[in-house]
C-alpha cells in the first residue's frame, strides 16, 4: 500500500521528474511513492497524501479532481507549482489544498514528506519549521517564509532509480523581469546554471538531449549577456554523446533564444554541434512601444536582424508573439500583423498567443485588449493557410477566466525578488 501518491500529468511531468531526483538525492526511498497520471489509480489506493503541482491555467480542472478525493479519501492534499506560489490562500481557501509549497521545492518536498511520515500525516506545529508551505493552523493562515535553494544543481534532474526521464534544466532564473512571465519572479532575476559535467553525466539516460532553460545562448553567463566560451564549451562537451548516436537539440522546445543573442558566431555554433535546424525565439510585438511596455528590453530591429540571421545560416525562425496586450491598440496591433507578415514572407513560421494575465506578475491585474478585426481576419486566413500556428483562440476564453479569478481572489504574491511591481 502506498501512503503518497504523486498525481503526474502531462504538464507537470518535467517538474515532478526533477523532484524525485531531489527526493531520491536527500535520502528519501522513492519507491515509497505511487507515481501515476491515471486519477483513478489514486483513487483506488486511498493513500494518506496526494501531491500536484500546477499551472493556473489548471485551476479548474485541478479543483474537480480535488472535490472526488475530499468525497472519496481523507487524503492530506499538497499543492506546488506556480499557482501555489503566487495564489496560496486561493489554493488553501478555494481549491481545497490543506498544504501550499511556496517556491523552489527540492528542500520542500523531502522535509515535508519526512515530517509527514513521522506525524502519520497529520498537520502539526513543526511544520513552522519548514520554509516554504502555507496551512492553516488552528484555523490560523501561517506562512513560513518563500523557499529558495541557493544551489539547485546539487539535485540530480531525474531519479537514478526510475526510469522517468525528462529534459534537463540547465539553467534557472531570468534577469528580464518581462511583466507578462512568472519564471523571473518565482525563480529569480540572475540565471544560475548547471555544470558542464553533470549535464553531460545526466545526458548519457536520453535519446534525444533535450534542455530546459529560459534562455539558451544565455548559458554560463549571469543572463543578460553573451559567454560564448562557456556556450561552446558545453555543446562541444556533448559532440561525444551524439558521436554514440544521441541527437542534440538546444535553442527549441522546451527551451528558447532571445533575439538578441542570435548572432552569426551563436548561430555557427549551433551548424557546428547540433541537430536541430529551427530555432524558437519570442518577438511578442512588432510595436516597439509595446516591447518597452511589457519590459522586454529587445527592440523589434534585434527580432529582425535575428530571423535574417537564421536564415542566412538556413536555419528556420519560429516567432512567438502575444497579441491583445494590455493597452494595445489598433495601430500597435497593426504593426503586429505587418511584421508576422514579413517574418513568414522571409520563410519563417509564427506562433500567435493572446495575453492571459497570470498571478505573481506585474501584469497580473492588467487586461486585454480587444482584437481589432484585421487582427482577427488576418490570424483565422494566416492559420486556415497553415503559416500561423498558435491557440489564441482558445486563450481569449482562458484569459476571461483568468480575469474573473485574480479580480476575485487577488493576493499580494509572494516571490523570490521580494514584493512584485504593480503594474495595473
Amino acid at each position: 500500500m502506498h501512503g503518497i501518491a504523486i498525481r503526474m500529468t502531462r504538464r507537470n511531468h518535467n517538474a515532478f521528474v526533477h523532484l524525485l531526483g531531489a527526493l531520491e538525492a536527500q535520502g528519501f526511498d522513492i519507491g515509497e511513492l505511487l507515481i501515476t497520471k491515471d486519477f483513478a489509480e489514486i483513487l483506488k489506493a486511498r493513500p494518506k497524501v496526494v501531491l500536484y503541482s500546477f499551472f493556473t491555467e489548471e485551476i479548474w480542472d485541478v479543483q474537480e479532481e480535488v472535490k472526488i478525493l475530499k468525497e472519496n479519501t481523507n487524503a492530506l492534499l499538497v499543492a506546488g507549482g506556480y499557482h501555489a506560489t503566487a495564489m496560496p490562500k486561493h489554493t488553501l481557501n478555494h481549491l481545497g489544498f490543506d498544504i501550499a509549497a511556496i517556491g523552489e521545492g527540492e528542500e520542500i518536498i523531502f522535509q515535508l514528506l519526512s515530517l509527514l511520515k513521522r506525524s502519520d500525516f497529520r498537520l502539526t506545529r513543526d511544520l513552522l519549521n519548514i520554509q516554504g508551505l502555507a496551512f492553516y493552523l488552528n484555523d490560523e493562515f501561517t506562512f513560513t517564509g518563500f523557499a529558495r535553494v541557493d544551489d539547485f544543481t546539487k539535485f540530480p534532474p531525474f531519479a537514478e532509480s526510475s526510469r522517468l526521464i525528462a529534459p534537463i534544466e540547465i539553467s534557472r532564473g531570468c534577469p528580464f523581469g518581462c511583466y507578462y512571465c512568472q519564471t523571473p519572479y518565482v525563480k529569480g532575476f540572475r540565471m544560475r546554471h548547471r555544470p558542464i559535467d553533470q549535464i553531460v553525466k545526466y545526458s548519457k539516460r536520453m535519446k534525444d538531449m533535450r534542455y530546459i532553460t529560459p534562455n539558451a545562448f544565455a548559458y554560463g553567463s549571469p543572463g543578460a549577456i553573451l559567454n560564448l566560451n562557456k556556450l561552446e564549451a558545453l555543446l562541444k562537451a556533448l559532440q561525444p554523446l551524439r558521436e554514440e548516436g544521441r541527437r542534440l537539440f538546444y535553442g527549441t522546445f522546451p527551451s528558447e533564444v532571445r533575439p538578441e543573442f542570435i548572432k552569426p558566431e551563436t548561430l555557427e555554433l549551433l551548424l557546428k554541434y547540433a541537430d536541430n535546424r529551427r530555432l524558437a525565439i519570442g518577438a511578442q510585438s512588432g510595436d516597439d512601444d509595446m516591447l518597452r511596455a511589457m519590459h522586454r528590453v529587445h527592440t523589434t530591429e534585434h527580432v529582425k536582424q535575428a530571423v535574417e540571421y537564421m536564415l542566412e545560416y538556413d536555419i528556420e525562425p519560429v516567432v512567438d508573439f502575444i497579441v491583445g496586450l494590455p493597452n494595445e491598440n489598433e495601430e500597435s496591433q497593426r504593426k503586429s500583423i505587418e511584421f508576422m507578415k514579413w517574418i513568414m514572407r522571409k520563410g519563417g513560421k509564427v506562433r500567435a498567443h493572446y495575453f492571459m494575465p497570470l498571478p505573481g506578475t506585474p501584469w497580473a491585474r492588467c487586461k486585454p485588449s480587444p482584437l481589432s478585426e484585421e487582427m482577427k481576419k488576418f490570424l483565422g486566413r494566416m492559420a486556415a493557410k497553415g503559416y500561423i500556428e498558435g491557440s489564441w483562440g482558445v486563450q481569449i476564453e482562458l484569459s476571461k477566466k483568468l480575469q474573473r479569478l485574480i479580480e476575485e481572489f487577488y493576493e499580494v504574491s509572494p516571490s523570490y525578488v521580494g514584493e512584485v511591481k504593480k503594474i495595473c
